[in-house]
């Protein structure tokens, strides 16, 4: 288990605190928020999943729910005026139920000035625009946010520190944001095998005004090791220099383990009286096989009428199809290589999304804190594209598919 030494002292001060700040009620504040979910999907070989952490997943004819109920709970403890605690605590599914696992923020933050801020501990992984309200969906129309930006990295938080400085002009607001600190993901269903990253630098600028908003994020960071199947195929790989030369060399440039990974998020909104546009457009990029570069993205068109929100929305991921022969004509390929093969080009475009999707959808907002929301999907998912999806096979398939899923969410507040 990764030691996070940051996230520990704030989650201790926070409870050392609690007994204090229940005799000063004015001090310390609970909310909560949470979804009451379900998926169906009518296909049995490209499964719907809300990210690649989840083993649940929507079936043919079947509706899931664990793939997107959630319920959390944030508490603030303000220690002056100027110094504060928050810890926001979520439950949903995932491969691993731990104290840990569901403790999504636990930071301090202190404010240096009004326009400087710093905050150290747990923080919401801010490499997307709705990383801090990802599992919030009351706070945007969908029933989720699109699973083409935000599934393909299924970390929440990370343990650092951050420090942000806040500018207002006569007509919008700058701020700036950089981070430092490491984390991990996990990238698979079948067994907690997660992906632990170091040294992640984020740096980011935002302008925001009364109806625009435009933000540019820029993240960097390094993959300490492989998750437990890739580093069964790099090794096997490595195995093969006595037959390949290039086979310790290529093993090296399959592993994630230290490699590189750059991410670039730029999302932009734009309010027209009742009609709101927006999107987020993403760049994921690395020094590793396993994840080449991949584009990632999202254009959404909403009206509010009343109490109604009525939406438009489509998402794309592309990346580039690995074929091992193309791209290593020497390697020894034979019968008794021929599974390591299918093994390797598994590996490799195990993150190669490429599939897009139409939705429309409708909110109700019942309340000001109770939603009922309706999501109708259309996937087109290409060649060796699937594996946003919970497939019932390799992702190495060369059968293009169309899937149309249902979703239906109950999104609250308190």
């Amino acid at each position: 288990m990764i030691k996070k030494p940051l996230s520990i002292i704030a989650v201790l001060i926070g409870v050392l605190t609690t007994s204090n700040a229940l005799s000063e009620e004015e001090s310390l504040t609970f909310s909560g928020f949470g979804a009451l979910a379900t998926a169906s999907s009518d296909s049995s070989n490209y499964e719907f999943r809300h990210d690649r952490s989840q083993a649940e997943s929507a079936k043919k004819d079947g509706f899931a729910f664990k793939p997107l109920s959630a319920l959390g709970v944030q508490l603030n403890f303000n220690f002056s005026s100027d110094l504060d605690f928050v810890g926001q605590f979520v439950y949903r599914d995932q491969d691993r139920q731990t104290i840990d696992t569901i403790t999504q923020m636990a930071f301090l933050r202190y404010e240096i000035t009004p326009s400087w801020h710093v905050r150290a501990g747990r923080l919401a992984a801010d490499i997307f625009h709705f990383s801090d309200t990802r599992d919030v969906a009351i706070a945007y129309p969908w029933v989720k946010v699109p699973t083409e930006v935000y599934g393909i990295v299924p970390a929440r938080s990370f343990d650092g520190a951050d420090i942000s400085f806040l500018k207002p002009y006569r007509n919008f607001n700058v701020q700036l944001k950089a981070f430092w600190g490491e984390g991990e993901s996990d990238f698979t269903s079948n067994d907690y095998s997660p992906i632990k990253f170091n040294n992640i630098r984020s740096l980011g600028i935002e302008f925001v005004a009364f109806d625009w908003s435009i933000a540019l994020k820029h993240t960097l960071t390094e993959a300490k090791n492989d998750n437990a199947d890739s580093a069964l195929i790099v090794g096997a790989v490595a195995q093969l220099q006595p037959l390949w030369s290039g086979a310790t060399a290529f093993a090296d440039s399959l592993s994630f383990s230290g490699a590189s990974i750059h991410y670039t998020s730029l999302y932009a909104n734009r309010h027209f009286g009742k009609w709101e546009l927006s999107g987020e457009f993403s760049h994921i990029d690395s020094s590793s096989i396993a994840l080449r570069h991949s584009y990632n993205g999202f254009v959404n068109l909403s009206y509010l009428f009343g109490a109604h929100t009525f939406y438009g929305l489509y998402s794309f991921a592309d990346t580039d199809s690995y074929f091992l022969m193309q791209e290593q004509p020497d390697f020894p390929l034979s019968a008794n290589t021929a599974q390591l093969a299918t093994l390797v080009e598994e590996a490799a475009n195990s993150l190669a999304h490429r599939q897009h999707t139409f939705s429309v959808g409708w909110r109700w907002d019942l309340q000001e804190n109770l939603a009922l929301k309706a999501q109708i999907e259309r996937t087109d998912i290409e060649a060796r594209g699937s594996g946003l999806r919970a497939r019932d096979g390799l992702v190495v398939n060369g059968e293009e598919g169309v899937v149309h899923t249902l979703l239906l969410a109950l999104n609250f507040s308190f």
